[in-house]
């Protein structure tokens, strides 16, 4: 065992009380970009798994590798045998607070700040000058009725100042109603009341740069890694293939043996960028893949978007005519990055099959420009520090949102989806 490994649990224990437990395993993940946890699973004494089952009691409790800070406890069925001074009381925040800083190395009101709070649960989530991050991180604490803790998480980035480039919020009304009413477009939602598509304006979500409002963004352009390539391209052929397809089963790389933990070339660098060839060798790889799986579809696949992903290159294939609705065929590949053959995909027509029986949607009747002036006064922005994968720096950025707003295209009705 490495000795930082040992230290670890040797804290651990100590500091949760855990004389009454004994480690049963212990394993390395990978919890974020370049970060690994060590998950340790403790069970009370006399007790032992059933069929890879936990007992009730059993705590789960990880540990950043590099920080020493923690980031889950969770008990199985919610049962916390603990000594009640581990974890701080729901009723006292103030005490709360004191224990995640001291768990975590954040602060509050620096750092992250109180989202929610209720008898069963506590959320905070990742700010710095009380303005949120995008990407930004979140801590969850549940609580039992008597309110004892059960469960808490870190997930999530989150920064501090030195990151932040400073400045005034000038995103106002008159900047971004505009922006707003050329974002609205009828999208077509199942409804399960009527069995049939209900089409509606909707105005979707986007993100707008302080400093130049004429160069918005989107938010999967920001969630993604450095890896990520846009793209376009329909994919076609002239003959099926008669070959057959085979699946083989993916190795997602979350969990390391303790070697690989401690040696950080062993991790995957998901920011490394793929190459024009890299690409270009891939799309034919699809292409065969297509031409055995799906042997009549040529011309009707979008290779819309491909990126490092999980030890894959992760490929995104949509309907080259996707339509109005919001549910559409899209088929998710994972590519072996050495050999750059399609290894497994996964398909959407599950989730649509679900709705071939639904009715198709009325004709739209009501009016886009009256819509789109209707949606812009709903619309709600939010000041965000968006992240900079390039500079590793936040920038301030106006968060556009309808607030679930949404205008009937049939009868020009202004409501919200939960109505």
């Amino acid at each position: 065992m490495h000795p930082a490994t040992q230290e670890i649990i040797d804290t651990t224990r100590e500091q949760f009380q855990l004389d009454d437990f004994y480690l049963e395993s212990y394993d390395f993940l990978q919890h974020a970009e370049n970060q690994i946890d060590l998950k340790m699973t403790w069970l009370p004494n006399g007790t032992e798994k059933e069929a890879d089952i936990n007992p009730s009691g059993t705590v789960e409790i990880a540990v950043e590798l590099d920080t020493k800070k923690l980031k889950h406890v969770v008990f199985a069925e919610e049962k916390n045998t603990l000594s009640a001074d581990v974890f701080p009381q729901v009723d006292n925040m103030e005490a709360v607070i004191e224990w995640i800083e001291d768990q975590t190395g954040l602060e509050y009101g620096r750092q992250f700040k109180l989202i929610d709070e209720s008898k069963e649960r506590i959320t905070f989530h990742a700010a710095v000058d009380n303005i949120r991050l995008f990407p930004g991180g979140t801590i969850d604490i549940f609580f039992h009725e008597d309110g004892q803790l059960f469960s808490f998480s870190v997930n999530g980035i989150f920064a501090d100042e030195s990151q932040i480039e400073w400045e005034p919020f000038n995103l106002v009304d008159e900047i971004i109603q505009p922006l707003a009413e050329q974002h609205c477009k009828v999208m077509e939602i199942p409804d399960e009341l009527t069995a049939s598509w209900k089409p509606y304006y909707a105005i979707s979500s986007f993100l707008v740069p302080n400093q130049n409002p004429n160069s918005i963004i989107y938010f999967n352009e920001v969630e993604n890694n450095l890896s990520y390539r846009a793209l376009d391209d329909i994919l076609t052929w002239e003959e099926p293939s008669v070959e057959k397809f085979e699946r083989k089963e993916i190795d997602l790389k979350y969990r390391f043996t303790e070697e690989e933990a401690f040696d950080r070339n062993a991790i995957q660098d998901n920011n490394r960028p793929i190459s024009d060839d890299t690409l270009e060798k891939a799309v034919k790889e699809i292409i065969k893949m297509l031409r055995m799986e799906f042997p009549d579809d040529s011309g009707l696949w979008r290779l819309s978007s491909i990126k490092r992903e999980q030890g894959y290159l992760l490929a995104n294939l949509e309907a080259a005519t996707t339509g109005a609705k919001v549910i559409y065929p899209t088929l998710l590949l994972w590519i072996n990055p050495k050999t750059l053959q399609v290894e497994n995909y996964m398909n959407s027509t599950p989730l649509l099959e679900a709705f071939e029986s639904f009715e198709d949607a009325e004709i739209v009747q009501a009016d886009a420009t009256t819509a789109a002036e209707l949606l812009s006064k709903q619309v709600e922005t939010e000041p965000v520090y968006v992240y900079n994968q390039q500079t590793k720096t936040y920038q301030l950025y106006g968060k556009v949102t309808s607030g679930g707003h949404v205008v009937d295209a049939v009868t020009g009705e202004l409501s919200t989806l939960d109505d």
